[in-house]
C-alpha cells in the first residue's frame, strides 16, 4: 500500500470519509483542516441532518483548538439544518438544497474568501428520506458544483446506515477518501482504497483462520482448567493433613526453636491454602481477596522466618557473611489479604538478598507517621541503574536472565494497588536499594471489632467421614483442640450403620468419594436423622456443588482449627433455627 498522507486544502476536491455509528464525531484529519481554512481566513458551510445534531460552539472550539466563536462572529462559519430548511413532509427537497449551496458559496467568493469547505454527512436521516438512486444524482451535482465554484466539500459516510450496493455507487464518485480507524484516520485515493480493502479482505480470512484456532486453544484450556481444578483437590487434601498436624503440634509444643520452625510450616501451608484458592476462583472466573486486620510486625515476622533458614544455608555453603536486621516500630495493624501483602514483603526481600550477592546487609524497618504505617527494605547491594529503575516494576521484564520471569515486582505493585498501598524505590549503584511500601489508615481498622468466641460443649461426639485415613485423622486431631471427640468413617456405605450404633451429634464428611460422594450421604443422613448437623467438607471450588438442603455448611479444605469451630457453630445455628421454625408452624 501506498504510504498514506494528510488531507490538505485543495480547489475543486471531492472528498469522502468511510465511518461507522462507533466512529468519533470529527475525524482526526479534518480537525487539521478545518483549523487551517478557518486560521487562514477561510470559510465553512457546515450542513448539519438533525436538530438534535445542532453543533456546539464551546465543543467545537475545544476540539479544533481555535477560537471559533470568534470566526462564527467574523462570518466565516455558517450552520443550517437540513431537517429544518431542506425536509417537506418526510422529502428531502433535493433542488432547494443545492440552490442553498450556489448561493451560499457565491455569498462567500463575493465577500473575498478564496478557501471555502463544505462539510456534512450521510447517514439515516438521507437514507430515510431519499431513494439510493437520486442520492447519487444528489452527489454528481454536488461534485459539479465543487469543479464550477473552485471549493473542497467532505462528506462523512456511516456506512452503518447504507446498502452496500447505494454505498459503493457513491465512493466511485470521490476522488480521495479518509478511511477512519481507532488513530482518527488516514487519505486515500480510489486505487489506494480498493488494495487496503483487498488487505483488509486478506486480514479478515486470516483473522478467521485465528479466531477457529482460538476456539481449538479455548477447548485445551477448558480441559486444562478441569485437570487444575482436579490437581487443587488432590492438592488440598495433602494441605488438610500439613495445617492439621503442624497446628496441633504448635499448641502442644514448648520448644521455642521447634516452635519457630513449625510455625514456618503452619504459615507457608496456609499460603499454599491461599494460592489454591487463587487457582480455583481464576478458573471459575472471580476472585474474592479476603481480608481481615493483621498486626504489620507479625506480617513482617512471617515473612522473614520464611526466608531466614535459607539465609544460614545460603552463608554455609557459600561462606557468605549476609546479615538479615529488623526494626520493628510500627504499633499499628493493618486491613489486608495476609497471604498477598507477605508474599509482597517476601518478594522484595528475596531481591535484597539476591543483590548482596556473597556479603552484605538486608535491613527491614517498620514505622508509624500520623495515620499512615510504612515497611522499608534496605540492602547494600549492587543497586540498580537509573535506565533500569523505571522499568523494574513493568511485566515481564527481569535483570536475572533465566532464572527470573519478570512478574515478581509487577504482581508487588499490583497487589499493592489492590491494597491502596504505595511502593517507593530509591537506588544508587554499589551502595544498595531501598523499598518503602506505605500502607494508608484503615477506616476498617477502626470498625472492627473482634467476634465473641463460640462455646460448642454441647457437642460431644462427631463422625468424620473420609475415604483417606490420614485426612479425617488431622481433623480429628484439630478437633481434639476443641475439646470434642471425634470418630473416622472411611467407607461412605457404613455411615448409617455408625449412626445406629452410637449417638453422634454432627458430621464431617468428604465430598469427593469412591462409590458415594458427600452429597449423597448427606441425602442418606438428612432422609433418617433430619435435624443431624451436616459439614460437607471439599477441596474443590464450592460453586461445583448445587445449593443443597440436606447439607448445613461446607467446609474448605485444608482447614484450621479455627475454621472448624466456624464451620460447626453454622451448621448448630442453621438447625436450631429450623427446629424454631418447625416448632412454631406446629
Amino acid at each position: 500500500m501506498e504510504e498514506t498522507r494528510e488531507l490538505e486544502y485543495k480547489e475543486k476536491l471531492f472528498c469522502g470519509i468511510i465511518s461507522s455509528n462507533f466512529g468519533k464525531k470529527y475525524v482526526t484529519p479534518l480537525k487539521k483542516l478545518v483549523g487551517n481554512v478557518l486560521n487562514d481566513d477561510g470559510a465553512l458551510i457546515y450542513i448539519y441532518n438533525e436538530k438534535k445534531n445542532e453543533p456546539d460552539l464551546k465543543d467545537m472550539k475545544k476540539y479544533f483548538e481555535i477560537d471559533i466563536e470568534k470566526k462564527y462572529e467574523n462570518g466565516q462559519l455558517t450552520f443550517v439544518c437540513a431537517e429544518e430548511k431542506f425536509l417537506n413532509d418526510e422529502v428531502l427537497l433535493l433542488d432547494k438544497l443545492l440552490d442553498f449551496y450556489e448561493s451560499e458559496i457565491d455569498s462567500y467568493k463575493k465577500k473575498g474568501f478564496e478557501k471555502i469547505i463544505v462539510y456534512t454527512t450521510r447517514d439515516v436521516f438521507y437514507t430515510k428520506n431519499i431513494k439510493g438512486k437520486d442520492l447519487c444524482t444528489l452527489h454528481r451535482r454536488m461534485k459539479k458544483i465543487c469543479r464550477q465554484k473552485d471549493i473542497m466539500i467532505v462528506i462523512k459516510y456511516i456506512i452503518d446506515d447504507f446498502h452496500e450496493k447505494d454505498f459503493l455507487s457513491l465512493i466511485t464518485l470521490h476522488d480521495l477518501f479518509i478511511l477512519e480507524d481507532s488513530s482518527g484516520g488516514n487519505v486515500y485515493t480510489y486505487l489506494e482504497l480498493i488494495k487496503t480493502s483487498l488487505i483488509n479482505l486478506s486480514m479478515k480470512q486470516r483473522q478467521q483462520e485465528e479466531y477457529e484456532r482460538e476456539l481449538k486453544r479455548i477447548e485445551k484450556l477448558k480441559t486444562l482448567g478441569e485437570l487444575s481444578e482436579s490437581m487443587a483437590h488432590d492438592f488440598n487434601n495433602v494441605l488438610t493433613t500439613i495445617v492439621g498436624f503442624s497446628q496441633m503440634c504448635l499448641i502442644k509444643e514448648t520448644n521455642k526453636e521447634v516452635k519457630k520452625h513449625l510455625n514456618t510450616i503452619y504459615k507457608t501451608a496456609l499460603d499454599g491454602k491461599a494460592m489454591m484458592n487463587k487457582i480455583q476462583d481464576y478458573i471459575k472466573g472471580s476472585y474474592d481477596s479476603q481480608r481481615d486486620i493483621h498486626d504489620l510486625n507479625d506480617l513482617v515476622r512471617g515473612s522473614m522466618e520464611m526466608i531466614d533458614h535459607g539465609v544460614v544455608n545460603l552463608n554455609e555453603k557459600n561462606a557468605s557473611s549476609i546479615k538479615l536486621v529488623e526494626e520493628l516500630n510500627s504499633t499499628k495493624s493493618i486491613y489486608c489479604n495476609e497471604f498477598e501483602i507477605r508474599q509482597v514483603i517476601l518478594n522484595i526481600l528475596l531481591n535484597a538478598v539476591d543483590s548482596l550477592e556473597t556479603k552484605g546487609v538486608v535491613t527491614i524497618k517498620t514505622y508509624d507517621e500520623g495515620r499512615n504505617s510504612f515497611v522499608e527494605v534496605e540492602d547494600t547491594g549492587i543497586g540498580i541503574e537509573e535506565e533500569i529503575l523505571e522499568k523494574i516494576f513493568d511485566p515481564f521484564f527481569t535483570t536475572k536472565g533465566e532464572k527470573g520471569t519478570g512478574l515478581g515486582l509487577n504482581i508487588v505493585r499490583k497487589v499493592l494497588n489492590e491494597h491502596r498501598a504505595e511502593i517507593k524505590v530509591e537506588s544508587e549503584v554499589d551502595k544498595g536499594s531501598k523499598f518503602t511500601i506505605v500502607f494508608p489508615s484503615n477506616t476498617k481498622e477502626e470498625l472492627y471489632a473482634a467476634e465473641e468466641e463460640e462455646n460448642y460443649n454441647t457437642v460431644a461426639n462427631i463422625l468424620i467421614v473420609d475415604d483417606k485415613y490420614m485426612v479425617a485423622k488431622s481433623i480429628k486431631e484439630l478437633l481434639s483442640l476443641l475439646n470434642m471427640n471425634a470418630d473416622v468413617e472411611t467407607r461412605a456405605d457404613n455411615v448409617l450403620e455408625r449412626l445406629s450404633e452410637k449417638e453422634y451429634d454432627l458430621v464431617i464428611c468428604d465430598y469427593s468419594m469412591p462409590g458415594k460422594n458427600g452429597v449423597e450421604v448427606s441425602k442418606r443422613i438428612k432422609s433418617r436423622y433430619p435435624n443431624k448437623p451436616f459439614i460437607l467438607l471439599t477441596g474443590w471450588s464450592e460453586d461445583i456443588l448445587d445449593d443443597y438442603d440436606t447439607i448445613d455448611c461446607i467446609l474448605n479444605k485444608p482447614c484450621t482449627v479455627e475454621d472448624l469451630a466456624e464451620a460447626i457453630g453454622k451448621a448448630l445455628d442453621i438447625i436450631d433455627d429450623n427446629k424454631n421454625k418447625s416448632y412454631n408452624m406446629n
